[in-house]
C-alpha cells in the first residue's frame, strides 16, 4: 500500500490457521499493574493465539498482578529492566535512563537467545529496547501502537515515528484514529489497523446479576449508567459526573457508577476533585465508586448504559467490553471513540467536554426501551470487530510471515 495513505481495517479471518509449525514470540511488556488496557489486551489475544502455535514469552521490568494470569494462561514470564519513555520524566529517572535502556537491550537479547525467539513484539511504543534487541540479533520486530491520538509536541513525535518506522518491521495501530499519527508524516507503509481483541464467547455467556448491580448502587428497576477506565483527567470525569447531575434532576432513581482505580500522584489528587465534585453536585447518594474491578464482563452486563468521555483516546478497549454484552453507549466525538460507533450508526455521538450533550444523549436512552433495544442489539453487531479469534487469525497469519524469511536465514 501507497506511502501515506490511510490503511482501513483488513477484513477480518473467521478460521483459525492450523497450527504446522511453532512461532516462539517474545513480547515486550513495559509493566505488570493490577489494571492494564494493554496487559488485557495482550492476555486476550495470546489465550487465541497460543492453541494456533505461538509459544508465549512475556518480558516484565518486575513482579506484578499480572504475572500469574500470564503464567495460567501458558505464558512464561520473564524479567529485563525497561527504560519507559513518559511525556513527563523526573530528573532522576532522566539520568538513569541510559544505563536502565543498555542494561534491559542486553538483558533481552540473552532471553530470545535462551527461549530460541522467531521474533520480538513489543506490546506498546513506549520502550525501545525490544526493536533494538530484535535489530541486533537480525530478528523480525513487531510494535503496538497504543498510544492515544494526541500527537503534540509535533516535533517530538516526528522524531519517534521515525524511530518506529526504523525499529519495526511491522506496526500495528488500535485504531484508524492512531494510524493517522504516522500518516500525518507520510510513514504509515509498516502500519496495520487492528482493534484490540475481546473474547466475545466469554462477555456475551455472562448473565446479568442483581448482586453486581448492589455493589455498584442500584437497586432492582433502577437505571445504572456507568463508565470504566482509570481515574485521570484525560478520561474527563468531570464531564462525566456533571452529566450525571443533569441525568439526576429529569431521572430521580437513576444510578451512577465510576469504576476505576488510580496508580500514580495525578491520578489520586484527580479522585480527590471527582470526589469533590460529586459532593459539591449532591450526588453522593446516587453515585459509587467501587475501585478496580476484575469481573468486567459482570460490569458491563450489569449497566443500562456505558458512557465514556476520555479525551484523545486511542482506541476505547471499554467501549468495545461494553459492546461484546450488549449495552448501549455513548462516547465523546474525540479520538478513536466515533470510528467505534461509526459516527452514531452503532451508538450515540456527544460532543467531547460537553456534559449537557452527553445528559441528553443519555436521556434519549432512558426514555425510549426501544431505542435502547435497538442499539443494544447494533452494539452486538458491531462487537464482531473485535472477536479474539479472528484478530488472533491475522496476527499469527503476519507472525509466520514474519517468521520463515529470518528461519530460511
Amino acid at each position: 500500500m501507497a506511502r501515506g495513505r490511510r490503511h482501513p481495517v483488513a477484513i477480518l479471518l473467521t478460521a483459525a490457521p492450523h497450527p504446522t509449525t511453532i512461532v516462539r514470540v517474545l513480547y515486550i511488556n513495559p509493566w505488570s499493574q493490577e489494571i492494564s488496557g494493554p496487559d488485557e489486551s495482550l492476555r486476550t489475544l495470546l489465550a487465541a493465539l497460543i492453541p494456533m502455535g505461538v509459544e508465549a514469552h512475556v518480558v516484565i521490568p518486575e513482579l506484578g498482578p499480572q504475572v500469574d494470569r500470564y503464567q495460567a494462561l501458558g505464558v512464561r514470564v520473564h524479567y529485563a529492566p525497561i527504560a519507559v519513555i513518559k511525556r513527563r520524566l523526573g530528573p532522576w529517572k532522566t539520568a538513569h535512563l541510559p544505563a536502565t535502556f543498555i542494561s534491559g537491550v542486553r538483558r533481552i537479547m540473552d532471553i530470545a537467545r535462551e527461549v530460541r525467539a522467531d521474533l520480538i513484539h513489543s506490546n506498546m511504543e513506549v520502550m525501545f529496547e525490544g526493536g533494538v534487541a530484535a535489530r541486533l540479533m537480525s530478528l523480525p520486530h513487531v510494535m503496538h501502537y497504543r498510544g492515544n491520538t494526541l500527537d503534540e509536541p509535533q516535533w517530538v513525535f516526528d522524531a519517534l515515528v521515525r524511530l518506529w518506522n526504523v525499529s519495526a518491521d511491522h506496526i500495528y495501530c488500535i485504531s484508524r484514529g492512531t494510524a493517522r499519527v504516522f500518516e500525518r508524516r507520510h510513514r504509515a507503509g509498516k502500519v496495520e489497523v487492528m482493534y484490540n481483541p475481546v473474547d466475545l464467547d466469554r462477555f456475551r455467556a455472562t448473565p446479568r446479576s442483581d448482586e453486581v448491580r448492589a455493589s455498584l448502587g442500584a437497586a432492582p428497576g433502577q437505571p445504572l449508567i456507568g463508565t470504566v477506565g482509570r481515574i485521570h483527567p484525560r478520561k474527563d470525569l468531570d464531564t462525566f459526573v456533571r452529566m450525571a447531575a443533569a441525568v439526576a434532576e429529569k431521572v430521580p432513581d437513576a444510578r451512577f457508577a465510576i469504576v476505576g482505580t488510580t496508580k500514580v500522584k495525578v491520578e489520586e489528587d484527580y479522585l480527590e476533585h471527582i470526589q469533590d465534585l460529586i459532593r459539591t453536585l449532591g450526588l453522593e447518594s446516587r453515585t459509587t465508586l467501587p475501585g478496580a474491578r476484575r469481573d468486567i464482563a459482570s460490569v458491563m452486563r450489569a449497566l443500562d448504559l456505558y458512557v465514556n468521555a476520555s479525551l484523545h483516546e486511542g482506541f476505547g478497549r471499554v467501549i468495545a467490553e461494553a459492546m461484546a454484552v450488549g449495552c448501549p453507549v455513548v462516547v465523546g466525538n474525540s479520538g478513536a471513540p466515533p470510528e467505534l460507533v461509526e459516527a452514531g450508526r452503532y451508538g450515540l455521538l456527544a460532543g467531547s467536554g460537553d456534559p449537557a450533550d452527553f445528559a441528553a444523549q443519555a436521556l434519549r436512552i432512558l426514555s425510549s426501551p426501544s431505542e435502547a433495544a435497538d442499539y443494544s442489539a447494533r452494539s452486538l453487531e458491531r462487537s464482531r470487530l473485535f472477536d479474539a479469534r479472528d484478530v488472533a487469525a491475522r496476527v499469527h497469519q503476519r507472525y509466520e510471515a514474519l517468521a520463515a524469511p529470518a528461519r530460511r536465514g
